[in-house]
């Protein structure tokens, strides 16, 4: 009986968490392309559908990197404006918000890495597509 309290103590929240974050199967938020597929594509892309694709795969990554970002600020600001409960042997906390800043930087600047890639190949297209118009001409 007290397993089955305790269980249910831990359970039951761990669950509310999940369903009330909006939890989506990993599938559903991949991207479009494999990491085959983009290495394919990065090697032989020509045409302006190409970069189109990898600007669009690149937008994509960036924006979910932005999500992890903001997601990891927040949680350095939660533990932030919390006392230490886990002591280390250290002496200080194990869920100490420097970590989480750390890796909102990290997602932040490779979010910006993904929207200058996307931006460049987004205008590779364009010029391809440009000079495909005056050849035809």
């Amino acid at each position: 009986m007290k397993i089955m309290r305790s269980i249910s103590r831990y359970a039951v929240p761990a669950m509310l968490v999940v369903v009330l974050s909006g939890f989506t199967p990993a599938a559903e938020t991949r991207s479009k392309l494999s990491n085959r597929e983009l290495k394919t594509l990065l090697a032989t892309a020509k045409t302006p559908a190409d970069h189109q694709k990898l600007a669009a795969y690149y937008r994509d990554k960036a924006q979910r990197l932005n999500a992890k970002a903001q997601e990891f600020s927040a949680q350095a600001e939660l533990y932030a404006n919390q006392p230490a409960t886990v002591e280390s042997k250290q002496g200080t906390s194990c869920l100490c918000p420097k970590h989480f800043e750390y890796f909102a930087k990290l997602y932040a600047q490779e979010a910006h890495e993904s929207e200058v890639l996307a931006a460049k190949h987004e205008r590779i297209g364009l010029d391809s597509s440009g000079k495909d118009a005056v050849q035809q001409k």
